[in-house]
C-alpha cells in the first residue's frame, strides 16, 4: 500500500472517471498579486516628557531665570548669553 491508497481504489477511480461518474476536472481562477512591500516609517522621537527631566535656576543680579525640563544646548546659550548682556559679567 504506496502511499497510503489501495491500488484498487486507484483503479475503481479510473474506471469510474471513464465510464463519466465524474464531472471533468475544472480549473479554478485564481489571481496572483504581488506582494506588498511595506515600508518603515521612522518613530519621531520624543520632544519632552509630561513631567519635567530636572530644573535649572540662574540668578545674575536681580534677574533670575529658571528652566524646566530639558532645554536644548541653543537654549540655554542664549540664555546665558543674554544674562551676560544684563549683567556685564560672566555667568
Amino acid at each position: 500500500m504506496e502511499h497510503g491508497l489501495n491500488p484498487n481504489l486507484v483503479f475503481k477511480w479510473r474506471r469510474a472517471l471513464r465510464a463519466g461518474e465524474y464531472d471533468p476536472a475544472g480549473l479554478l481562477p485564481v489571481t496572483v498579486e504581488a506582494p506588498v512591500q511595506e515600508i518603515e516609517q521612522p518613530v519621531p522621537a520624543a520632544v519632552g516628557s509630561a513631567a519635567p527631566a530636572g530644573a535649572i535656576e540662574i540668578s545674575v543680579g536681580n534677574t533670575r531665570v529658571r528652566i524646566e525640563g530639558s532645554p536644548d544646548e541653543g537654549t540655554l546659550l542664549l540664555v546665558l548669553r543674554m544674562l551676560r548682556g544684563t549683567s556685564g559679567s560672566a555667568a
